[in-house]
């Protein structure tokens, strides 16, 4: 019996396959390998996506995330919050601009930033200038809740989407809500390329312009640098153009993801339950269950021979290299979660009969 894998990159849709070897011959011919006509046409479609929002393509996910606050105006010394169990993405950003993260606690249900949670830290730090919302799993974090409180107490709102492309709340999409927005396109990703890239969109234009001189090493014309925050982050014409042939796909791929977990949900038992939601909020980025026997069901998935990870398996302030940035730090929720959580597998091009034998293990647990 053959392993099932949490994602298989070496699969390939043929139509997918020609399409990216279309993309990449037509860019080697065409001489144009950085911030041409493809990485153009890709930040219109992602704005057309977002509501209008103004998008700069740029290396990778985590650059977004410093991009978006230095282009903000957050400086070293102020605070930004954000959430523990998000990978360390969010955090990392923070104090790699010299700022200082405020963690705040998430919902044991959702496992996304929880609004009252929010509400106290705010309290307790008034100063707090900006927070990240990070949609995490591909699950949208309360953004009408979030926004109005930010909106209200003057605090910018960024959105980490970078497992969340696609998704929607209340008509409003996912990285359409805040100040900013941030993506990755990492191979795993529901809007992916074949190596690192990222986008940062705002919703004031001269954002958008600071961020573009930024992710270019901070030149306000060539070789002439006017910002010493700036670095070199640029998407490249391949990654493009792939990411323009595929942006086509991404609401279908997006509905096989949550019909693959919708048919986990159905497969398991009280008091398991997967982390997920039937509207358009959710995109299936990862299907994550949260069990009470973490240990011994992820020892009855590796005898079925099922992959399975945890995403995350170490909260931000546990992290060794920044205990020192964190003290007293009380998120219950997401100490329980942690220890909660598997998750499952769940790819686009999953057979038929691999998501049945995951569904025959969970119904057994």
């Amino acid at each position: 019996m053959s392993s099932i894998p949490i994602n298989d990159l070496s699969r390939w849709d043929p139509t997918d396959l020609a399409e990216v070897t279309m993309c990449m011959t037509e860019v080697a011919n065409s001489g144009y390998f950085m911030r041409g006509p493809h990485t153009s046409d890709l930040e219109k479609q992602l704005g057309v996506l977002l509501n209008e929002m103004k998008v700069v393509c740029v290396g990778n996910g985590t650059d977004a995330l410093v991009l978006s606050l230095l282009s903000l105006g957050i400086k070293p010394g102020e605070k930004v919050a954000t959430v523990a169990n998000a990978g360390g993405y969010a955090t990392g950003a923070i104090l790699r601009i010299g700022a200082i993260p405020v963690l705040v606690d998430v919902e044991l249900v959702t496992a996304q930033m929880s609004v009252a949670s929010l509400s106290r830290q705010l309290e307790t730090h008034p100063d707090i200038r900006a927070v990240i919302a990070t949609h995490l799993y591909g699950l949208m974090a309360d953004m009408q809740l979030i926004r109005e409180i930010t909106s209200v107490k003057g605090i910018l709102l960024v959105e980490d989407c970078a497992q969340a492309i696609g998704a929607s709340q209340h008509g409003i999409p996912a990285g359409a809500w805040g100040d900013a927005s941030t993506f990755s396109f990492y191979p795993t990703k529901n809007l992916a390329c074949l190596g690192d890239g990222g986008a940062v969109a705002f919703k004031n234009p001269k954002n958008a312009d600071t961020c573009r001189r930024l992710a270019q090493y901070g030149w306000s014309e060539r070789y002439v640098i006017s910002n010493s925050d700036g670095f070199n982050s640029r998407l490249d014409e391949i990654q493009a153009a792939i990411l323009v042939s595929r942006i086509q796909l991404l609401s279908q791929n997006n509905q096989v993801r949550r019909s693959i977990v919708a048919r986990y949900v159905k497969a398991l038992n009280e008091p398991r339950y997967m982390v997920h939601n039937d509207a358009d909020d959710f995109v299936g980025h990862l299907a994550v269950m949260i069990t009470p026997h973490q240990q011994s069901d992820i020892e009855k998935l590796n005898h079925a021979k099922v992959g399975n990870g945890i995403h995350y398996p170490v909260l931000d302030h546990h992290q060794s290299a920044w205990t020192k940035y964190f003290e007293a730090v009380l998120l219950p929720n997401s100490e329980q979660l942690v220890k909660s959580i598997i998750t499952l597998p769940c790819f686009p091009l999953m057979t038929e009969d691999e998501i049945t034998r995951v569904c025959d293990v969970l119904e057994s647990l």
